[in-house]
């Protein structure tokens, strides 16, 4: 039993099985048993009442065992074309030029394309999910432009571009457990598709541009070679089914009767007598039968003919065609039309067409048992596909095994984020503070971390069924953080001084792109950035927005030029130039330490306009000025009630809510909705 393959072949109209073992590589089969099914419990190839099929099942499984004596207890399956799905992404990211593109980091992109293909399914059918079963790489690009390699080349922007393949696990589960309810042990999956290229064009022929087309009951599965490999997959809802409900209607019989005359139309017969469902039987041409479905095989040929040219861009170079369906009248003749190549480059597969089976024991053959034989030819091919568990951050999951399995596919199927996989780099700070240019560099990102049952590893490394595995996200270098304050000490004068007895700190202003900030401001990229300190007369009379031109100054009592550098203590006192500056005004000037000489000149009141309205401010008790924040307790402003962003304005130009103001400014605070 150890060298025999039995292989399960489960259709939308029938269950084939087929016990074959392996001579020299070539299939050599033993037994072959059909049942079909009582009911409709397969539609368009998928499982729809697992209890009747696993009947079926049971059925052909107990016929081959009474036929060879033998006890079954492994089978190979296939799971139908029609759950097949093939997505293109094209995933382009930003990468940090200063470091050459690592294996790992090409890895960690085909796996998060992989993600959104995912993605793409999730959204079509919540409901499902999807099993990847193997993806390939159509291109790279770095910075634009194709390369074929990436790996060790440095670049600002990456992309990949993938097609991946997927089954819904709907599917995968439904045929399970049917192989379980008959104590059945799965040894072997593939795809339906490709158990029939496999069989009818192996590799050395995959050079030329062939189509392979399995019409089924349900379905028909078409596969396309070119340059060597597999191109594509399809496949079309529209198969013999389509033309046995043709028959239905035209002749007013039941679904079996339908199949029965469709059966009829390869025998040599000139006429088929047919009952239709009140019972009357009528003996119909064979021509008019066939004249009555040609509009139902046109419509089907015209379905696969579509998909063959979407898939390839133009017409192949031959057609085969497999399965049951392809016993259909007109289909050759159709499809050279439809397709525009001659009708000799298409063909329908027979006994001789199989190279590497021998059927010499098989009594009947027809093109229906080339999907079960290619199912059983697969495990001669090595294709031991299965499923089996890993642990993925104390998750378990499922993989098929289509091909040799690695850490991405587990990370794929696990759901996590695998743009968790890549560290970006902080990003750099550049700025010009009065003039000067700073350069703040981001941290380099600290890599993914994986292990496998505690050691080490990669998204390359291979796993095994049963293997523990790790995923430690990747952390992103941090971007510098600046503020003003942090810059600001390298421009500032320590020290007090009294302006007009105002005791005023050497404090600098802080401007941003000509914005007034405070020094808590965090500084942006490409940030223009003024420092205003007081250092002189000058300055301190553009701290309080006054204007110059109409004071005399005067330091501890003696006159100073607007140009005069303060230091720490220094007394500035003012008067209006109008004013003649008596020596005994001098001398009160001079020692008087806490009142402003001027403060007798000043009107008690400060005339100002607030959103084009003139208020009245009665001037503070120790001359400070007043600031723009207090302006709002003369609008109707809430700003805890925003109503979208707000703006300021201090006499037509761009304002801060520490704008000092003085006599006569102008000051608008609104909504920019207003």
């Amino acid at each position: 039993m150890n060298d025999l393959i039995f292989a399960l072949d489960i259709g939308t109209r029938s269950v084939v099985g087929v016990v074959c073992e392996n001579s020299g590589n070539i299939l050599k089969i033993n037994e072959i048993k059909t049942c079909f099914h009582k009911q409709r419990s397969m539609v368009d190839g998928q499982i729809e009442d697992i209890k009747e099929v696993s009947r079926v099942v049971e059925m052909v499984k107990n016929e081959l065992e009474k036929s060879l004596n033998i006890k079954l207890d492994k089978v190979c399956i296939a799971a139908a074309g029609r759950t097949l799905k093939t997505e293109r992404i094209l995933l382009e990211k930003e990468s940090d030029s200063r470091v050459p593109i690592s294996n790992d980091y090409v890895k960690a992109m085909e796996t998060e394309a992989l993600q959104l293909a995912q993605d793409v399914f999730s959204k079509d059918d919540s409901n499902d999910l999807f099993y990847c079963v193997g993806y390939s790489v159509l291109s790279y690009s770095l910075d634009g432009r194709s390369i074929s390699k990436i790996e060790g080349h440095r670049g600002s922007k990456v992309s990949v571009e993938i097609i991946a393949a997927f089954l819904p696990h709907t599917v995968i589960e439904g045929l399970y457990s049917c192989m379980d309810n008959n104590g059945l042990e799965v040894c072997n999956l593939t795809l339906e598709p490709i158990a029939a290229m496999d069989l009818i064009i192996p590799k050395d022929l995959r050079l030329l541009n062939l189509a392979l087309v399995d019409i089924g009951a349900g379905t028909s599965d078409i596969a396309i070679s070119k340059d060597g490999s597999i191109v594509g997959y399809d496949m079309s809802t529209v198969a013999g089914d389509e033309i046995t409900e043709c028959l239905m209607k035209n002749y007013l019989v039941d679904f079996d009767t339908a199949e029965e005359i469709k059966s009829a139309l390869s025998k040599c017969s000139d006429c088929v007598s047919i009952t239709n469902i009140l019972g009357i039987t009528q003996d119909v041409s064979l021509k008019e039968v066939l004249e009555s479905i040609k509009p139902a095989v046109y419509d089907l040929c015209a379905d696969i003919a579509a998909k063959i040219l979407n898939m390839n861009n133009d017409a192949p170079s031959a057609v085969f065609l497999a399965g049951g369906g392809s016993r259909t009248p007109f289909l050759r003749e159709f499809l050279s039309e439809l397709l525009n190549i001659n009708e000799s480059h298409i063909a329908l597969t027979n006994k001789n067409g199989l190279r590497n089976v021998d059927i010499s024991s098989l009594k009947d053959y027809g093109p229906e048992l080339i999907t079960p034989l290619g199912i059983a030819y697969s495990v001669i091919l090595n294709k031991n596909y299965d499923f089996f568990s890993v642990t993925v951050n104390d998750k378990k999951i499922r993989l098929y095994g289509i091909r040799q399995m690695k850490v991405m596919d587990a990370i794929l199927m696990s759901g996590f984020d695998p743009k968790k996989l890549i560290g970006f780099s902080g990003k750099s700070l550049r700025f010009l503070v009065n003039g000067k240019e700073y350069y703040y560099a981001g941290e380099f990102s600290t890599p993914s971390q994986i292990y496998v049952n505690s050691r080490t590893s990669t998204i390359e490394t291979v796993i095994r069924p049963g293997d523990t595995i790790v995923v430690v996200p990747a952390k992103n270098g941090a971007s510098p953080s600046v503020k003003i304050s942090n810059i600001a000490q390298h421009y500032e004068k320590k020290g007090v001084v009294y302006f007009n007895s105002i005791k005023t700190e050497l404090r600098p202003r802080y401007f941003v792109n000509n914005t007034e900030v405070d020094k808590n401001y965090m500084i942006g990229n490409s940030d223009s950035i003024e420092v205003v300190q007081p250092e002189t007369i000058h300055n301190l009379y553009k701290l309080y927005n006054m204007d110059e031109s109409i004071y005399k100054s005067f330091v501890n009592g003696n006159a100073a030029d607007g140009d005069f550098e303060l230091y720490d203590g220094c007394k500035i006192d003012l008067l209006k130039n109008e004013e003649e500056t008596s020596q005994t005004e001098l001398e009160n000037i001079t020692n008087e330490t806490t009142e402003s000489s001027i403060t007798e000149e000043q009107e008690p009141f400060i005339k100002v306009t607030v959103n084009n309205r003139t208020i009245s401010l009665p001037r503070k008790k120790d001359n400070t000025p007043y600031i723009f924040a207090d302006m709002l307790n003369y609008t109707d402003i809430d700003p805890s009630n925003p109503k979208g962003n707000i703006i300021l304005l201090y006499n037509g130009k761009e304002a801060s809510y520490l704008n000092n103001i003085f006599d006569n400014d102008e000051i608008i605070i609104k909504w920019d909705s207003e």
